[in-house]
Order: C-alpha cells, then sequence, then structure tokens
C-alpha cells in the first residue's frame, strides 16, 4: 500500500490506563504503519504532564502531536457558562477560534491524504461543529447512550440531564456533516444509521494487535474482571454481577478483579463478597501475568455502548471469554447471556482448562486491518 499522510482529530488523550485511550492508541500505532500521522488532541490544563509523557512513548513515535489548548472560566459564572453552552461541557470547552484556527493551519501545512475523526467529540475543533467534506468518521459508541448516570449521585445525574440532549445534537450534526462514517460495532451501526438518516454507516471492528500469553500454567477455578470503577456503568455492572451471578458460580471460584478503583470501593466489594479479591490497578506486564493464569475472564457489563475494550483485551491475549448479552459485540462464538444464572453456568463450563477450540482472534485481527484499510483509503464504490 503507498504511503499515506494522515490527519487524525481525536476527542481525547490517547493514554493506556483506559478503554477509549486504548482503543486511540491503537489506532494511532496502526496509522503508522500506513503512512506519515499529524495527531490534533485536546488537552486538559492538568493533563500537560501525560501529553508531554505521550510524545516520549516510543510505540508513537514519529506522530506530529498538535494539542488544543483548553478555555475554562472559573468557579459559578464557569459552571453556568457550559450549562447554557450549546455543546456538552467536555465540547465547549475547546470549541474556541484558536483551537479551530489550529486545526486549519495543521491541514493546509500537512496536506492529508485523509482526515479522520474519532467521535463527535472531534466537532469542537472544527468551525460551525461541521466537519470538512472529505472527513471520515469513527464512532467508538452511540453518544447519547453514554451520557447517563446510574448511581446515586444526584449531581451527576444532573449533568448528564442537562448535557444528553446536547450529545445528542452533536452526535445528529457529526453524522450529518461527515463524508463517511464507521461505527465500532454492528448493532451501533443500526442505531447511527437511523439516528442519522443513513444507511451506508460501515462496521468497522476495533484494533488491538494480538499480545497472546503462556497458557501453559493456567490455575483451574480462577476467573478474572478487568475494569474502570471511575466510570458508574462499570460500577452498576460489577454489583450487578456479585450480587445477581457471582453466588451461582461453582463454590471453588476465585475472582479476581483488577483496574482502576474509586474511593477504595473496589476494595469494599472484595471484603463484602466470599471468594473475591480487589489486586489494584495493575502494570501491563503484571496484567499478563494474571491474564496467563486466569482460567476464563468475565465481561458483565450491562450498560452503556460501544464495544468493550476490557472484552478485546482478554481476546487478544488468547483468554477464554464469557460476557453478557448485552455486550457482546461479536456474536455467538463468545458464550454470553444477561440472565445471571445461564452466566454463572457459562463461567463454570470454563473454570477447568479443555481442549476446546479458542476463538481466533488472529483471523478477527486481519479482518479488522482490512475494514480500516478499504474505510480510510479506498474510494467510495460509484452510483
Amino acid at each position: 500500500m503507498q504511503k499515506q499522510r494522515v490527519l487524525c482529530v481525536l476527542p481525547l488523550l490517547p493514554e493506556t490506563t483506559t478503554g477509549g485511550g486504548v482503543l486511540l492508541n491503537e489506532v494511532l500505532q496502526y496509522l503508522l504503519t500506513r503512512g506519515r500521522v499529524a495527531a490534533v488532541v485536546p488537552v486538559q490544563a492538568y493533563r500537560q504532564p501525560q501529553f508531554e509523557k505521550l510524545q516520549d512513548d516510543d510505540l508513537l513515535r514519529g506522530i506530529e502531536w498538535h494539542p488544543l489548548e483548553e478555555h475554562r472560566s472559573p468557579g459559578v459564572f464557569g459552571m453556568l457558562s457550559r450549562a447554557v453552552a450549546a455543546t456538552p461541557s467536555e465540547v465547549s470547552k475547546f470549541s474556541t477560534r484558536e483551537n479551530q484556527q489550529l486545526l486549519r493551519a495543521v491541514r493546509d501545512r500537512f496536506r492529508p491524504a485523509v482526515e479522520l475523526a474519532i467521535s463527535s467529540w472531534a466537532l469542537a475543533a472544527y468551525p460551525h461543529h461541521a466537519f470538512v467534506p472529505t472527513t471520515r468518521l469513527y464512532m467508538v459508541n452511540v453518544d447519547p447512550d453514554i451520557v447517563r448516570h446510574d448511581g446515586l449521585s444526584l449531581a451527576r445525574k444532573l449533568a448528564c440531564a442537562i448535557d444528553r440532549p446536547k450529545v445528542s445534537r452533536l452526535c445528529h450534526r457529526a453524522l450529518a456533516t461527515a463524508s463517511r462514517v464507521g461505527s465500532i460495532s454492528e448493532r451501533d451501526s443500526r442505531t447511527l444509521n437511523r439516528m442519522g438518516g443513513r444507511d451506508d454507516i460501515a462496521y468497522i471492528p476495533p484494533l488491538m494487535r494480538p499480545r497472546f500469553v503462556d497458557r501453559s500454567a493456567v490455575e483451574p477455578f480462577t476467573a478474572l474482571i478487568t475494569t474502570n470503577f471511575t466510570h458508574s456503568q462499570n460500577a452498576v455492572s460489577l454489583h450487578w454481577f456479585l450480587r445477581e451471578c457471582w453466588p451461582h458460580v461453582d463454590a471453588r471460584a476465585r475472582l479476581t478483579i483488577t483496574g482502576k478503583d474509586d474511593r477504595n470501593a473496589l476494595t469494599r466489594l472484595g471484603d463484602a463478597y466470599p471468594r473475591v479479591r480487589y489486586a489494584g490497578l495493575l502494570s501491563e506486564n503484571e496484567l499478563n501475568i494474571v491474564f496467563a493464569h486466569s482460567a476464563v475472564v468475565v465481561n458483565p457489563t450491562t450498560t452503556g455502548s460501544g464495544f468493550q475494550i476490557k472484552l478485546l483485551d482478554a481476546l487478544a491475549r488468547g483468554v477464554p471469554v464469557v460476557t453478557t448479552n448485552f455486550s457482546n459485540r461479536i456474536g455467538p462464538d463468545i458464550p454470553s447471556s444477561d440472565d445471571p444464572r445461564t452466566l454463572a453456568e457459562l463461567i463454570n463450563r470454563r473454570l477447568e482448562p479443555d481442549d476446546s477450540r479458542p476463538f481466533d482472534y488472529a483471523a478477527f485481527h486481519r479482518q479488522a486491518l482490512a475494514a480500516w484499510d478499504r474505510f480510510l483509503f479506498e474510494a467510495p464504490d460509484g452510483p
């Protein structure tokens, strides 16, 4: 394939400490294999150290970085101005003339063959919140579906209620102005087609390089859940799993939970349920060891949108996965159920290693690469 120039407009920093960041990181690494890459990314003032660290990442070396600066009024006035803004609060902070001029200047100088925007949040950098005519848009969620708060915080519920119609309008704007749209799952493609009045949104699988671990020393009756407990959807899902499903899992089973905690909530959960241990937020090497020894990985997600990167994390390492049907964006090759007793039975069947054929992740990844190449670099079909 001929080397290409790709301008990528990101919705957030591609850090590998969150699922969304992992996804963006993998996309950027893929783009580097296809040519030169310039990346425009919003950087909050307090995230400047993380942005500087990304620029030293060997896996992303060669990217031409351009930060969008945050404009945020402090205090009550700032809160009120964001509340009355036409765009979601995290978008309005970056919807400035200076940032839009920056994107235009990068485009004029870099002269990309392809301009890729990821999520409707990328519209912050575009004048009049409209993509330029040739923009490819990749949707990682049905954006309105992720702006809900299922926890107990009234303040968060109110903030989400204010932002949700704004997010919906921004999503419609993104779908209306992008020349080509891809979606992270077939289910989301159907929903986004209905929202945008389109019929051409393609399913473009998420990218993650295979990273198979040594499965020769699997410990029977061990289950693993990776999570980010700072997101309310993950908290709701894990509480549901421990309350409704875990009591029906084989009494010999032991569950390890890893990931970002929220005020020691995961530690308390581990203490409250039998045979459950919170192992903390692990490094890549530590996580690989846990994946290598776990008999099965469980993805208990019950709310939200998009493709669960935690599911991809396990599949890319060659580990058996059981998931809720709600979050199964792959299909019948992945055992799944939304019924807690059935989900428990699916887990029980995989607590001891056997000779069953694992999911063919290498083939899935090849198909994903081919889909991305078509989406970005092939001319659209004629009439």
